[in-house]
């Protein structure tokens, strides 16, 4: 291979997924797919402009390695242990059930699920596992991650992550999975995982706070760690991938994985972009035989996951939206399905290419989807309630109207600004609980205001039956502190004229963004308008007045 011809294929390669990757930003699709769609343009298939793409899959495994690494530090065990009852049994569980659906599926379609290959395991395990890069990137845009079917998804992706540590120590067995090979790659495993976290906590944890203040020599023992790993699992017959994701899982614990994360990921992008464009060279020209198994495949990942994760939540306590929008943000195909692919074409010669294309394009295909139906995860659950399960919204609110005559004092949604405000009148007028009447669908949430003896109900705000079967017109004072940002299927000049509709002498509180918002507001019936940015500011430049922090005035305690 001559130095010339591979710095011309990576800078090829550079170029083509730049171009493409803008193209898919400015349609709104997922880069990832302007990466594959950069890897077929300068692949075999079509134009053939890389001359050797063995190059660039040599330094595409650095940047395969590299985000195994990436992955291996957010994933943090304790906190996982932490999660509680419904995260384990929701993560744990999809995976198994995702995986025995996808055996007998594939097994039926005529993919061999034992002996020299393994093409119905692989696309039963590949099809298990949901893509952590697509799914934190929506929820973050949606402001969802903090929320209980944002929490039910990431709790799954952890999961999932830990699964795949055993995949890819059990991969080089999968074609003759005898007991002594996977006893001593779970032991090797068990062995690295042991022996990396004691040298991270006793050694590495001594070396990164030494060197915290030198940017070079951070990232420099962060590969260098990495790659002693890597080749540490290479020496025990292990995938040197899993000993990258072992790498991270090792230091992730500790304070300064977030330190290392940072200074690693602008390197790790780099590479990982030749990763995806050398995997798009791999995609054989689209062909008529190919589009009942991928449409199956794509089916088949939707399908498993509602007959996974939505009853395992749903068995928890998660509550029906919650289960249904978890199931719908996990319906994808993993980038890590790629690493396996890939492993198993490559490496091990468990699959065939058609079976690599087949996941290609499933994931494009899924990736598009998820997209879309993330970003509409409410309007899809109200059709589900409709037209599935054939409840209607707000049909679970259990409030007697003598009740709701003595809890006069409504919050639409149990957000931050909510929970602020009971918290303030525990303190100062905790006699006013008594008259708190709280709407939302948060099982979790309904349970903790129960046991705090708070009444609170279940139903969708944004239903007007819901706020009738509430009884709200026995309210006298309706408030909601959710910016319309968080809100689902609703805003607040909605939850205003509905307020006023049902109970037009109620006193009503609504949240805005700015002035305009608020005088449109108020327009519509609200009585008072609270915009937090303006409260914090004027917090803030009481703050900055009173304190002494300017060395000229005694410090005040501003309460």
């Amino acid at each position: 291979m001559e130095h010339g011809q591979l710095l011309y294929d990576i800078g090829i390669a550079i170029i083509t997924a730049t171009l493409s990757g803008l193209v898919a930003y400015w349609l709104h699709q997922p880069i990832l797919l302007g990466y594959l769609l950069a890897g077929a343009l300068i692949g075999p298939q079509v134009f053939e402009v890389v001359h050797e793409p063995e190059s660039i899959e040599i330094i595409s495994e650095i940047g395969l390695i590299l985000l195994l690494f990436i992955i291996g530090l957010e994933l943090n065990v304790k906190k996982l242990l932490a999660s509680g009852k419904q995260l384990l049994v929701t993560g744990f569980g999809q995976f198994l059930i995702c995986v025995g659906l996808g055996c007998a599926l594939f097994s039926i379609m005529g993919f061999p699920i034992l002996g020299a290959k393994n093409d119905g395991l692989y696309l039963a395990i590949m099809c298990a596992l949901s893509s952590t890069a697509i799914v934190v990137k929506l929820l973050y845009d949606k402001a969802e991650l903090d929320t209980l079917p944002g929490r039910i998804t990431l709790g799954v992706l952890v999961v999932q992550d830990i699964y795949a540590i055993f995949v890819l120590a059990f991969q080089p067995n999968l074609a003759d999975p005898s007991i002594a090979p996977i006893a001593k790659a779970m032991f090797f495993t068990v062995a690295l995982l042991v022996g990396g976290f004691l040298f991270s906590k006793y050694a590495l944890r001594w070396v990164f706070t030494s060197i915290a203040k030198n940017s070079e020599m951070v990232l420099a023992v962060s590969i260098g760690w990495c790659s002693a790993v890597a080749a540490t699992a290479s020496a025990l017959n292990l995938s040197k991938e899993m000993g990258a994701l072992v790498a991270g899982v090792s230091i992730a614990a500790f304070p300064y994985s977030i330190h290392v994360t940072a200074k690693t990921l602008p390197l790790r992008d780099f590479f990982l972009t030749l990763f995806f464009v050398s995997l798009g060279m791999k995609i054989t020209a689209p062909s008529w035989d190919m589009v009942v198994p991928v449409s199956i495949v794509v089916t088949f990942v939707i399908a498993s996951r509602f007959m996974s994760v939505y009853p395992l939540a749903l068995a928890t306590g998660a509550g029906r939206r919650a289960s249904f929008v978890a199931s719908l943000n996990l319906a994808q195909v993993s980038e890590f399905s790629l690493v396996i692919a890939t492993l198993g074409l490559n490496t091990f010669h468990h699959i065939e290419a058609r079976t690599m294309a087949i996941v290609l394009y499933a994931m494009a295909i899924m990736a598009v989807l998820s997209s879309y139906a993330i970003r509409f995860s409410h309007p899809l659950f109200l059709l589900f309630e409709k037209y599935i399960v054939r409840a209607k919204p707000g049909a679970q609110a259990s409030l007697t109207e003598d009740e709701a005559m003595t809890h006069d004092i409504v919050l639409l949604g149990f957000h931050r600004g909510a929970r602020a405000l009971v918290e303030a009148l525990a303190r100062s007028h905790p006699d006013f609980l008594k008259r708190l009447l709280v709407i939302d669908f948060n099982p979790v949430t309904l349970e903790e205001l129960k046991n705090r003896g708070i009444h609170a109900v279940f139903g969708d705000i944004s239903s007007m039956e819901t706020l009738e079967h509430a009884h709200l017109k026995h309210a006298k004072v309706i408030v909601s502190t959710i910016p319309d940002i968080l809100l689902k299927g609703v805003d607040n000049h909605a939850l205003v004229r509905m307020s006023k509709a049902i109970a037009p002498h109620a006193h009503v509180v609504a949240t805005a963004d700015d002035g305009t918002h608020e005088q449109r507001l108020r327009q519509d019936g609200a009585h008072y308008v609270i915009r937090p940015h303006d409260l914090a500011g004027e917090r803030l430049a009481v703050l900055l007045t009173d304190a002494s922090w300017f060395g000229d005035a005694q410090e005040k305690i501003v309460g």
